[in-house]
């Protein structure tokens, strides 16, 4: 090398070490910890330990203050078909639950990307405090489109704000058990959708719908303040530099594998016909006979049912893989689907709609699990995010696809049909996923 030449490639050697130790002199004067996605963790996932445990009560805390109400949805439906809101359809009246629940899903990409960049206390604040306001105002609203701003918009923007942090942590604490603390954690939609609907019919008479509101207010008030105390974030440092962290719309690696995108569609295609019986369900058992008040009790009764599949889908599947579950209790879903809408007497309506609650439960606890395994861990946040965004659309088609394919039909073989077969289609691409995750259709732990 010409002499000249080296001489110049030393002098910009040097001014760059020295730029370099500069930056990191006025990164340490200001006290900023900022670092590369590498240095994030001190060690792997303790897979348990007081702490660890401490944060998966946490995470069930957050997400039985915020799922817990959107499952409860039809109990303040009728509610409100009947009182408040009597001059509003119920068409009217759905799109707010609507709206609720997919707006739990609809921004998880970008709170998914806050906590990728190390901003998860901030959002358990912001969500709880937005959580706890929507029940308190609720208590104040008399008018439509005051219950769509505090329940469909704030409360659940609530839910998004909160789930990516729950889920986040979880992934850093727990590895392989991970599977069993999803599914513990997902049994707060499941614990409150039993409670919140027989406290609401049990406190409505007695103390008014207002303080009812309230009372579910500072139930959140508790269980958010628990969460914000235990959930601790294991990264070294609470900023990860954005320059080093993975890029917001880029769309390489983990996101464009075929394992990944297979799965992100067979979860799609499997919410536009999950929850058609869980819609219907109370009104198809007026239909055979049931009175209103125990219409909602059944409700409750089949999401205490998926308590059932949850945890026992979350025992196996550390053993024997989250995909492998999800392939076999979604299949189950299925069968059950098709045949809830041909039980005929109500002994075995209720049996197939508690059936179908167990396999609903495995699916539940564990579709969050195969995408937050797909990669490594600093991107976890954006991998789930988008796939519940995904979803939230998902979410928003499927009822009223179902209900358009009922149409005037006293019953719903129709629904039911098409609501069984988008799940059969969904197991099929989910064992596409297994193949291009291990080559192999039967064998392998995934």
């Amino acid at each position: 090398m010409d002499p000249e030449n080296m001489g110049e490639q030393q002098m910009r050697t040097s001014g760059s070490l020295e730029e370099k130790s500069e930056i990191s002199n006025a990164a340490e004067t200001a006290s900023v910890s900022i670092v590369g996605p590498d240095a994030m963790l001190a060690s792997p996932p303790p897979d348990g330990g007081l702490h660890a445990w401490l944060v998966c009560a946490g995470a069930f805390s957050v997400i039985l203050a915020s799922g817990g109400l959107s499952v409860a949805w039809g109990t303040f439906q009728a509610y409100y078909q009947d009182n408040q809101l009597s001059s509003s359809t119920p068409s009217e009246i759905a799109w707010i639950g609507s709206v609720q629940y997919a707006l739990g899903y609809l921004p998880c990409l970008l709170s998914g990307r806050l906590f990728d960049i190390g901003y998860s206390r901030s959002q358990l604040i912001a969500g709880s405090i937005a959580m706890v306001a929507s029940n308190f105002i609720t208590a104040q609203c008399t008018k439509y489109y005051q219950f769509f701003l505090t329940r469909a918009i704030l409360e659940g923007t609530a839910t998004a704000i909160l789930y990516s942090p729950a889920i986040g942590c979880l992934s850093q604490w727990f590895g392989r058990k991970r599977p069993l603390v999803f599914a513990i954690t997902s049994m707060g939609n499941a614990i409150g959708g039993i409670i919140y609907p027989i406290m609401f019919v049990r406190l409505v008479p007695q103390i008014g719908f207002a303080w009812t509101m309230r009372v579910f207010g500072f139930i959140s008030l508790g269980l958010c303040l628990f969460a914000i105390i235990v959930m601790k974030d294991r990264r070294l440092h609470t900023k990860v530099a954005t320059a080093d962290a993975p890029k917001f719309f880029e769309l390489e690696g983990t996101l464009t594998s075929a394992p990944y995108i297979s799965y992100t569609v067979a979860m799609f295609v499997a919410f536009l016909g999950l929850f058609t019986p869980l819609t219907f369900m109370s009104d198809q058992a007026q239909a055979l006979g049931l009175s209103a008040s125990f219409g909602t009790y059944l409700v409750a009764i089949v999401n205490g049912s998926t308590i059932i599949g949850r945890l026992t889908c979350g025992f196996v599947a550390v053993r024997f893989g989250s995909l492998n579950l999800m392939i076999i209790s979604t299949t189950l879903a299925m069968i059950f689907t098709y045949a809830w809408a041909y039980a005929k007497s109500l002994p075995r309506y209720i049996v197939v709609s508690c059936l179908y609650g167990i396999s609903l439960g495995g699916f539940i606890s564990l579709f969050p699990v195969p995408a937050a395994q797909m990669g490594p861990l600093e991107d976890v946040g954006r991998r789930t995010g988008l796939l519940l965004t995904i979803l939230a659309i998902g979410s928003l088609i499927g009822p009223p696809v179902a209900g358009a394919a009922k149409g005037n039909r006293p019953d719903y073989h129709i629904a039911s049909l098409y609501a069984g077969s988008t799940i059969a289609a969904a197991v099929g691409i989910m064992v596409l996923t297994k193949y291009f995750s291990t080559g192999k259709l039967f064998r392998g732990r995934v």
